[in-house]
């Protein structure tokens, strides 16, 4: 699953459509930001669906279909973005969190939404922009950090891919990279940071048939438990240790999503068009 959004074109509002189904004094544009009928409307709200298909059925059709070819744009969109999958979205709101939040950052903090659909308005288009090429300049040479295994140097959890992303999610507790640290949760305990550490798989599960892993700190001397273990070559009884170190990176820029580059592509198409952004 991801986030994807839309911008539609201003062909409507210049009376640049092409004749369709319904009268263009009909259309109008709906709260999703999206035209929609008059007509239809009145008749979804006054009929039970058999009876609006049965009356009205062909015309929505041909209503839905024109709206793909209504003008030169295709579905009239102005412009149309995947801006990313779950875990970009949720790196791209942990970064501009590390960066300074809402404090610095107000209109890119809520910027992405939690789900599906909405719009995001055109009237703060051009100051979110702002926002967002200062946040672009603050954040493009910070390190990257990345969690390495001492023994063999593999990356076993790059932040750039993850950012603040949960690596791990049991029951009860959480594994998290925030900050360059490694931080496991768990409910009713303190939280245990650490940049260094090991872990020692169990030879065999416990009593409730849990496989519990032991983590200890050597930075701080914590020892704490997690029901996930970290690595390639995870198996029962084998010690591996860890270390987080850092590296420069333009984190928005390379690696798989572009987040931002989409972003600001989607806002400056709401600043020309004066149309709100679509999510989808």
């Amino acid at each position: 699953m991801g986030l994807g959004a839309t911008v539609r074109c201003r062909c409507f509002e210049e009376g640049k459509l092409k004749p369709g189904p319904v009268p263009l004094d009909d259309l109008y544009v709906d709260d999703e930001g999206y035209l929609a009928s008059r007509k239809l409307d009145a008749a979804r709200k006054r009929l039970d669906r058999r009876r609006f298909d049965a009356r009205y059925g062909q015309l929505e059709k041909e209503f839905y279909e024109r709206a793909e070819f209504c003008c030169e744009h295709e579905d009239g969109e102005y412009s149309s973005e995947s801006v990313s999958n779950i875990a970009g979205c949720a790196q791209f709101r942990s970064l501009v969190k590390e960066a300074g939040g809402e404090s610095e950052f107000p209109l890119l903090s809520k910027l992405l939404p939690q789900g599906n659909g909405g719009i995001y308005p055109a009237e703060k288009a051009a100051a979110t922009l702002v926002e967002l090429d200062r946040f672009i300049a603050k954040v493009a040479d910070v390190d990257e950090w990345v969690l390495c295994d001492v023994e063999t140097d593999e990356e076993v959890w790059v932040s750039a891919q993850c950012g603040s992303f949960p690596l791990s999610i049991a029951p009860y507790e959480e594994v998290w990279m925030v900050g360059g640290k490694i931080c496991f949760y768990r409910t009713g305990c303190d939280p245990v940071e650490t940049t260094h550490f090991k872990q020692i798989m169990p030879e065999a599960p416990d009593g409730k048939g849990c496989w519990r892993t032991k983590v200890i700190c050597f930075d701080t001397g914590a020892v704490t438990e997690t029901a996930y273990a970290l690595g390639s070559k995870a198996n029962p009884g084998v010690e591996r240790e860890f270390y987080v170190t850092s590296k420069k990176a333009p984190f928005l820029y390379e690696g798989k999503y572009w987040t931002a580059e989409r972003i600001r592509r989607l806002l400056v198409a709401s600043i020309e068009t004066g149309n709100p952004i679509r999510w989808c």
